[in-house]
């Protein structure tokens, strides 16, 4: 199994995330499945009809799980996190998502010394539309059901289901329902 995550791992990075875009006329939906294919070898908590765009850095791609018709838009980062992301849920280009930190309980100790804060958890529940370069700091949240995050905004807490949320920090503007 080591040998298949490490020709996975090798497969994605180095070759299928720098094929050409999954719109390409003709050739596109072949590059989304050789996305998907290199994804799945390590991991099959991500779904045969997930669309993973290119240039896309999951980290270590067992800490990805990705819904049906779920996408991953071009250019998506996500870094220290563990992240669940339910079905049809639609991301932008540029999103990043942001987990972990540096401890900082003590003003006597100097923040570098004082450690990192492990992989933190995100749930991206269904049915949820992330718009582009929205930056999302990962602290063991949920974005609820139906959610809308704004373009360029930055999640830093819970998002309700079906609301609407956009600034920095995100605030809900409105309820979808």
């Amino acid at each position: 199994m080591k040998i298949a995550q490490a020709v996975s791992v090798i497969a994605f990075y180095a070759v299928a995330n720098y094929l050409p875009s999954n719109t390409t006329p003709v050739a596109g939906p072949c590059f989304r499945w050789l996305r998907n294919a290199a994804l799945r070898l390590c991991n099959r908590d991500i779904s045969r009809s997930a669309n993973v765009g290119r240039n896309v850095y999951v980290g270590k791609i067992t800490d990805l799980k990705l819904g049906d018709r779920s996408s991953l838009g071009q250019g998506f980062r996500m870094h220290n996190v563990r992240l669940a992301i339910g079905r049809d849920v639609m991301m932008a280009q540029d999103v990043l998502i942001m987990g972990g930190g540096h401890r900082n309980e003590s003003t006597s100790v100097p923040m570098i010394d004082q450690g990192a804060i492990g992989k933190t958890g995100l749930t991206i529940c269904d049915d949820v539309w992330i718009g582009a370069r929205a930056l999302i700091l990962a602290k063991n949240i949920t974005i609820g059901e139906g959610a809308i995050i704004g373009a360029g905004s930055v999640v830093t807490k819970d998002v309700p289901p079906y609301a609407v949320v956009a600034g920095n920090p995100a605030r809900v503007v409105r309820m979808r329902k």
